[in-house]
């Protein structure tokens, strides 16, 4: 309900508060499908995690999905919800996932914080086995993957939930103790410098119920043509409306300079407004229009009478 000063003919705008546009409940991503692989060439349009690679392709690429939830903003996707497709080759890569949480803004820009962990297996030769590396990431989708220098970030696409998000820095491969992972660290990868990322592919997440736009309404006032000096005149004999149908709280100023007030005005429980005479004498008040004893609605209501008589 809103609480208006009423007046013949008024125009009021009535609106309500800018809603974020994502609403609340399931949502899920899925990257843009390309080969699982490790290359040394930048492929555009495919995910990847960047290292330094020494006698290993610097580029794994992966393609994962995710479900997850929001709520006002915030993301969650648990890992129970998430698959990482393994990578195979000359040294085959695998995934644990980890809780996924960040944030999406009204204008779509998305922030990630991952945490993450990948076994590296070599199959043969010298300290052969498995290497699992951990570690923790920040993606964004404003600026640049930092290895490349070629992947962008990208905000979500509100008409189709496209996005990109990039580490704009290295952050720390963090290897397990083992004769594997020092034979990964002295010969394959330079774990030292770190890994970057970048991912990108679709998001789906629910959006808020449509707001109908700010708009001008009308409300009239039918007010009596007279204000009786005895009794009681009701002001408003029905409920207020504005023509596209909201119903409206009056609130009764009262005309004239003088704090005294000579009437009160009451709101039924229909919506009508009443004018309540109180006791008193006014000796030397005169009547123009509506004088300072009476209740003023937003027009004129002129009294046939000219002088007060008791008030």
């Amino acid at each position: 309900m809103r609480t208006l000063v009423i007046a013949a003919g008024l125009v009021v705008a009535v609106s309500s508060p800018a809603a974020a546009e994502i609403g609340n409940g399931p949502i899920s991503v899925t990257l843009d499908p390309c080969e699982q692989a490790q290359i040394d060439t930048f492929v555009p349009g495919c995910s990847f995690i960047n290292l330094v690679g020494k006698d290993a392709p610097s580029y794994i690429y992966t393609s994962p999905s995710w479900s997850g939830t929001t709520s006002s903003g915030l993301l969650s996707f648990p890992a129970a919800d998430q698959n990482w497709p393994g990578v195979t080759g000359e040294r085959t890569i695998t995934w644990t996932p980890k809780d996924i949480a960040g944030t999406v803004g009204d204008n779509g820009r998305l922030r990630l914080a991952m945490q993450y962990e990948m076994s590296v297996q070599i199959p043969e030769g010298v300290a052969s086995g498995t290497c699992t590396l951990t570690g923790v990431v920040e993606l964004t989708s404003v600026g640049t993957e930092y290895r490349s220098g070629q992947a962008v970030g990208q905000n979500v696409d509100p008409a189709t939930g496209r996005f990109a998000v990039v580490s704009t820095s290295a952050y720390p491969l963090i290897p397990e103790i083992n004769a594997t992972c020092l034979r990964l660290g002295a010969v394959d990868y330079n774990l030292l410098k770190g890994a970057s990322w970048y991912l990108t592919g679709t998001i789906t997440l629910p959006q808020q119920p449509a707001v109908s736009p700010a708009r001008a309404q009308t409300a009239k006032v039918k007010l009596p043509k007279a204000i009786k000096a005895k009794g009681k005149t009701v002001l408003l004999k029905r409920t207020v409306r504005t023509n596209a149908g909201q119903r409206l709280t009056p609130q009764v100023t009262w005309s004239g300079d003088s704090a005294k007030k000579y009437a009160s005005v009451k709101t039924t429980k229909s919506g009508k407004g009443k004018r309540d005479k109180k006791d008193g004498k006014r000796k030397d008040a005169k009547r123009r229009g509506a004088a300072a004893d009476f209740a003023d609605v937003g027009a004129s209501a002129k009294s046939k009478e000219k002088k007060s008589r008791g008030g």
